[in-house]
């Protein structure tokens, strides 16, 4: 039987759109036109804020539906339009948060821009360590309150601390001992940045979610999404599209779960893969992509 054509590519940021120093080459810029043009919808799913997007998205000419905060938030980035978001539970992020506090640590609490114009809480009653130093180097509006765990939690998105290596471990395992199944929890290494960072969730959420909704409001099936990333958040889209591509720079068990290796982000993997998969004419546009190239 004929393999049906991919309708749309999931395609994360940091680790595989962007090479290590966070840069996006001309290379992976024209290989994403192409694939736009071949007929592929493109679907950017990532772990930042929309706010920390913008300048990559306009470097790809990218104004569609993507998702952000790790599948919490799906935008219509062209509208500059929230469509869908999965917040914390009051309680519960306030409960994550006083018991990260209370093992010392800077809790940074990923708000609504749109509803209180500020990325970031983040607590201020503890020492800054290098590595929330450095994450608050980047260009975020952020606000230092005395606890977040005390703080309202409204429009909380995602709870998260940035530390070396060995402290994120420990404190992952806490965390899931404390709240198990209340919350998801991982850790990512943000290489670009040099930085670590653990990450909490309701338990709701993940990439995987936010592209179905895109994909289903278009017509496409999951066997036809190909899925390509580097890190533990990826992992829900890779293991169910219809290819899961990872990365040369994948962690091992991003790219255990995967259909398909491809090159790292450092030597253009992500344009030589898309440059293959054009090549192959295993792309049909889908109605609105017609329609859009027709406009």
């Amino acid at each position: 039987m004929e393999e049906k054509p991919y309708k749309m590519i999931a395609i994360d940021l940091d680790g595989t759109l962007l090479s290590p120093d966070g840069s996006i080459t001309p290379r992976v810029v024209k290989a994403i036109e192409m694939a736009s043009l071949s007929g592929l919808r493109i679907c950017f799913a990532t772990g930042r804020n929309y706010t920390e997007c913008r300048t990559i998205l306009q470097t790809v000419n990218h104004y569609d539906k993507a998702v952000f905060v790790g599948g919490a938030v799906v935008m219509d980035t062209r509208q500059n339009l929230t469509v869908h978001k999965t917040l914390m539970g009051e309680q519960l992020a306030a409960e994550v948060a006083e018991y990260l506090e209370s093992m010392g640590q800077v809790v940074l609490a990923l708000q609504e821009f749109e509803a209180c114009e500020v990325d970031y809480l983040i607590t201020d009653n503890s020492p800054l360590n290098e590595p929330t130093r450095l994450w608050l180097e980047m260009n975020r509006k952020i606000r230092m309150v005395p606890s977040v765990a005390g703080h309202s939690h409204q429009h909380t998105m995602r709870l998260s601390i940035c530390a070396h290596p060995t402290d994120i471990s420990r404190v992952e395992s806490q965390l899931r001992n404390r709240f198990g199944e209340r919350i998801l929890c991982h850790s990512l290494k943000v290489t670009a940045y040099d930085v670590e960072v653990l990450e909490v969730f309701d338990p709701a959420v993940n990439k995987w979610q936010g592209i179905l909704k895109i994909a289903h409001e278009h017509g496409i099936l999951p066997q036809q999404i190909v899925a390509v990333g580097d890190d533990v958040n990826d992992l829900p889209m890779i293991r169910n599209a219809g290819l899961g591509v990872a990365m040369g720079n994948a962690r091992p068990e991003v790219r255990s779960a995967a259909k398909q290796v491809i090159g790292s982000n450092h030597e253009d993997g992500l344009a030589e893969f898309l440059e293959a998969l054009v090549k192959s004419h295993n792309a049909q546009p889908s109605r609105e992509n017609v329609n859009d190239a027709a406009a």
